[in-house]
């Protein structure tokens, strides 16, 4: 009978040969033999490479989102929650790649892969980014139209600081103050907030 220990053990074990060997480079045996489960328990679970490949990329993805899930949680104001939320899921990010090696060369080398595994993960964020704004919204504090058509274009904008903020080209030379201030100004511009 599955259990969820051992698809964690397998997951883990999984998460370690494709960090070292790359998806390419890695076998169902390999992942057996680094689970000591052996290939009958592998198969229990999982059909094929790609399936466990795919679950240890949704396991990653949604570690993100429960941080961030954290951070929305807090008491703090809409406006805060809001930047730590963007600033902290990028961060958040950086370090899962950094902590998965040539996992994530793999993983973020083809744009329609990453966009396969995303939808999931861009669904839950997207609908963290539109409570806050809903929240500061009827409050009073943002001046938005369409709280899901802001979400989205903020979720995008994100996207498109990956890669830069990860590879550290937007720190060269600036503190991470210095970076978190320049974010929340293009945050708040994008929710219309003006702080008194």
């Amino acid at each position: 009978m599955p259990s969820e220990k051992t698809r964690l053990i397998l997951l883990a074990a999984a998460k370690r040969v494709f960090i070292k060997n790359g998806y390419d480079g890695a076998t169902m045996s390999d992942i057996a033999v680094e689970s000591g489960k052996g290939r009958r328990t592998l198969y229990m679970y999982y059909e094929n490479k790609l399936e466990i490949y795919e679950d240890v990329i949704n396991h990653e993805l949604q570690s993100i989102i429960d941080a961030l899930t954290e951070i929305y949680n807090k008491d703090i104001p809409p406006q805060q929650k809001i930047v730590e939320v963007v600033y902290g899921r990028m961060t958040i990010l950086k370090e899962t790649v950094y902590r998965n090696g040539t996992l994530r060369s793999g993983f973020f080398r083809d744009i329609w892969t990453v966009e396969h595994f995303r939808k999931e993960f861009d669904r839950k964020e997207n609908k963290i980014l539109m409570n806050i704004i809903l929240e500061g919204k009827a409050m009073g504090i943002f001046d938005v139209q369409h709280a899901s058509l802001t979400a989205t274009f903020l979720q995008y904008c994100m996207r498109g600081f990956e890669v830069p903020f990860t590879q550290g080209k937007l720190k060269r030379g600036h503190t991470n103050d210095e970076l978190k201030a320049e974010a929340q100004k293009i945050i708040y511009g994008i929710l219309g907030y003006n702080k008194k």
